[in-house]
């Protein structure tokens, strides 16, 4: 009996020193010093400075352009295996650099030292560790302030098209989100639209039509830059094409006589009271050409031309033809035949030949001209 308690008892002694050994083993193993290497992604974040109803205007970060871009920075770190294991779990594989934090929260460029940095979150979270290295030791951010402004809308047509009245967006205007450097660039005073060529082709003349969806450009600003947002990105505009062709009626046009200038004086022409002016003469052409009639800026008239066979044969009538009417330009009213009387004048008469009607003609021939 006394030999089976005294087994159990070795037994016991055996059990708590092996497990007081062990204990002492990991208590000294946790606390040796070790070496370790983490890779961990820089992240930069801005933060909202002004909030709701502040007067300070929000900052944006970016790495400084022309610098070589830091996608991921190598810690060497010493210490202990518990305090290394506590370490990497509060960094998981990210380094964040927030504005008004580890970034001064001032307008501009700045360099930050790392180590630095991850020297200060030890301090503060894990103690009896050493940052021997990283990799890049530096990084260089661009601090900026974020500026909103708003720019009228335009509408680029393209050339040749012509309109009645002036196109409108939907919406009017658009919301500009920047940073002020982005801004700085923008010289123009309103934001555009660009119409397609081939969109207005399939637009009907005449009748107030849509275009859907058509991109905002604004000169300095493209889809590339940092922290830019144009609210909205794509508009709907409305035109309306002035109709291709448009009609004029010309109320009155006097009927002029040309001859060649060899039969100038030898012939007597008296246009019938009836037909001395053409009258309600309907023309049709662009738009312009026929603004041109409207405003005077071209200004026909009307002639009966006579070559040496007409005035020979005593011919008692002759279409009418106008003259000097816009390019493109044609007269769509009836051919107006002009009734007229030819009689030579005599050699011993042509002196006092007063009140004929031989108008002045061209050196030539004249040439039919367009109706």
């Amino acid at each position: 009996m006394n030999e089976q308690r005294t087994f159990f008892g070795h037994l016991r002694t055996f059990v708590i020193v092996t497990l007081i050994t062990v204990m002492v083993w990991l208590l000294a193993e946790s606390r040796m010093v070790q070496m370790r290497t983490l890779e961990a992604q820089v992240v930069l974040t801005s933060v909202d400075q002004g909030g709701a109803g502040s007067s300070e205007r929000p900052l944006v970060v970016r790495q400084a352009p022309g610098q070589d871009q830091v996608r991921t920075a190598t810690i060497q770190i010493e210490g202990s295996a518990a305090g290394l294991d506590r370490f990497a779990r509060m960094l998981q594989n990210r380094i964040e650099l927030r504005v008004g934090r580890e970034i001064p929260a001032e307008p501009g460029i700045h360099t930050l030292d790392l180590r630095e940095i991850l020297r200060q979150s030890l301090e503060m979270s894990v103690h009896g560790l050493i940052i021997t290295e990283v990799s890049p030791e530096t990084i260089t951010v661009e601090v900026d302030e974020l500026v909103t402004r708003e720019f009228e809308l335009g509408v680029d047509m393209p050339v040749g098209v012509e309109l009645d009245g002036v196109p409108r967006t939907d919406p009017a205007m658009v919301r500009v989100v920047a940073p002020s450097s982005v801004l700085s660039r923008v010289k123009a005073a309103q934001a555009s639209v660009r119409i397609d060529p081939a969109k207005v082709a399939q637009l009907s003349p005449g009748r107030l039509e849509t275009i859907p969806g058509v991109a905002v450009e604004l000169p300095g600003i493209d889809g590339q830059d940092w922290q830019t947002q144009i609210e909205p990105r794509q508009v709907d505009v409305f035109v309306m094409l002035r109709t291709l062709t448009e009609n004029l009626t010309i109320d009155r046009l006097p009927v002029q006589v040309l001859l060649a200038p060899g039969e100038i004086g030898r012939w007597r022409i008296e246009i019938d009271e009836a037909d001395k002016d053409l009258v309600n003469i309907l023309v049709t052409g662009p738009a312009r050409a026929i603004e041109a009639l409207r405003t005077g800026a071209a200004v026909p008239k009307a002639f009966v031309t006579l070559t040496f066979e007409d005035l020979e044969r005593r011919i008692g009538s002759k279409p009418a033809y106008i003259l000097g009417l816009p390019p493109e330009c044609r007269v769509v009213s009836p051919e107006v035949m002009v009734n007229l009387t030819i009689s030579p004048i005599e050699p011993a008469a042509s002196s006092d030949a007063g009140g004929t009607s031989s108008g002045p003609g061209p050196s030539d021939e004249p040439d039919r001209p367009d109706q």
